[in-house]
């Protein structure tokens, strides 16, 4: 008798597997060139150089990522955790195959030095 998983049988759900798992990759590609872009609009500074939400230069920063968000059709919430984290792992410090929820978790670790 053929095993089954929820509604599919064992092979079946090792293909949904296989796909979804490609998915992720390409979610997760697209998560880390989100935060770049976020942070390119508004790079976070260095202690004693930051920036408030609120404040700065023409829109600031939340202003600038606000625009930004809406612009792409995210929550301004999402790009700016994108733009936290990207400050926090530069390209050579990703770690192939962990998601990007991952890295965010780990971000609180110092900011990174460019």
């Amino acid at each position: 008798m053929a095993q089954t998983i929820g509604s599919v049988l064992r092979d079946r759900f090792n293909v949904l597997v296989d796909q979804s798992l490609q998915l992720v990759e390409v979610v997760t590609g697209c998560q880390f060139a989100l935060k770049e872009a976020a942070l390119e609009i508004a790079p976070l500074r260095t202690h004693g150089g930051n920036v408030a939400l609120g404040e700065g230069e023409g829109l600031g920063v939340e202003g600038s990522l606000r625009l930004f968000a809406e612009a792409i059709g995210l929550s301004f919430h999402a790009v700016r955790t994108y733009r936290w984290v990207a400050a926090r792992w530069s390209k050579d410090q990703l770690q192939e195959g962990v998601s990007f929820e991952v890295h965010s978790i780990w971000r609180r670790r110092p900011m990174r030095t460019n």
